[in-house]
């Protein structure tokens, strides 16, 4: 007899989710985390993808089998963030345990353990040449860690709250951040100088991401809204506006024509950046979603969502 059972006198019912019709363009589940899926990357060339979560692995999938290949252990509590480098040889992972973890992404041997910030890890992402990984924390600083060593080789400092997340422009030259400032912070990458600051009219940004060329910067957060800005100047160009709830994960189509997001109303959705139409809204997940990729020809859609499921979507 359960406690309700005992407390009340009645027979307790079972809680029941209710059931979500799947999109048509829904190409496959995958299944292996424990718990919360909390980050998905793509590899550049769109055969694997990593993913983090909740339950402390770090685990690599073959995308057409949909089957794991590896599954990474030795995070001492949730992994927040994943990301895979451009030449395919290396995995990054950041936790809330404040380490940033380097793996080899053909063994998953965890190949460094870089320690040195003070609290959760809530980003990670590697330069473009594959050399360095940024990493930012709770404890307002952005780390550059040397991807052979593991050395931290600088340290970022002038956020004054918490940084949620950070982007690398595709040219390698400048690294964009925010999160419980109404600011993105935009950085010299190879000085540290912060070199302008743009307002986000929000009070917690999730995510953000420059355009494939760079002119662009996409950003989401508390509001529900995706915001793009002028990567130059920080003129507010356009609002996308449809999710119900915060807007935890953002990313361009390799061409930079669309935007995919994901956000805690268990939907992803597919949006024009011209217009800032929305063209598609893809329902399946059961949870938030919290992280979303696309696929490096463009075609294909990844999400990981607190329901402990990773979805493929066709676009198109």
């Amino acid at each position: 007899m359960g406690f309700l059972t005992k407390l009340f006198g009645k027979k307790e019912e079972e809680l029941k989710r209710p059931k979500v019709q799947e999109d048509a363009n829904l190409l496959k589940t995958m299944e292996a985390h424990l718990d919360r899926v909390l980050g998905v990357k793509f590899s550049t060339d769109g055969k694997k993808l990593v993913s983090g979560g909740f339950d402390e692995q770090v685990i690599l999938w073959d995308i057409e089998s949909g089957k794991p290949l590896h599954t990474m252990k030795g995070h001492e509590t949730w992994v927040e963030c994943v990301d895979y480098s451009r030449d395919q040889r290396r995995l990054a992972s950041g936790s809330t345990d404040s380490t940033v973890r380097i793996w080899d992404a053909a063994t998953g041997q965890c190949l460094h353990v870089c320690k040195g910030h003070d609290t959760a890890v809530r980003m990670v992402a590697f330069s473009p040449d594959s050399t360095v990984v940024a990493s930012c924390s709770r404890d307002t600083t952005i780390r550059i860690w040397d991807v052979e060593t593991g050395r931290e080789l600088k340290r970022f400092t002038g956020h004054i709250s918490y940084i949620e997340c950070l982007a690398w422009s595709h040219d390698g030259k400048k690294i964009a951040s925010c999160g419980e400032e109404t600011v993105i912070r935009i950085w010299d990458a190879q000085t540290g100088k912060n070199t302008a600051n743009y307002n986000t009219g929000d009070t917690l940004s999730h995510a953000v991401v420059f355009s494939p060329d760079d002119s662009l910067i996409a950003f989401c957060g508390r509001d529900s809204k995706i915001k793009i800005l002028d990567a130059r100047s920080g003129e507010l160009l356009c609002t996308l506006e449809g999710h119900h709830d915060a807007v935890r994960s953002v990313c361009f189509t390799p061409d930079g024509t669309e935007i995919a997001s994901a956000a805690n109303d268990e939907s992803v959705r597919l949006w024009d950046v011209k217009s800032g139409k929305l063209l598609h809204t893809y329902r399946g997940h059961t949870l938030e979603v919290q992280s979303v990729d696309i696929s490096p020809d463009g075609r294909v859609i990844a999400s990981g969502s607190d329901d402990r499921k990773i979805k493929l979507w066709g676009i198109r």
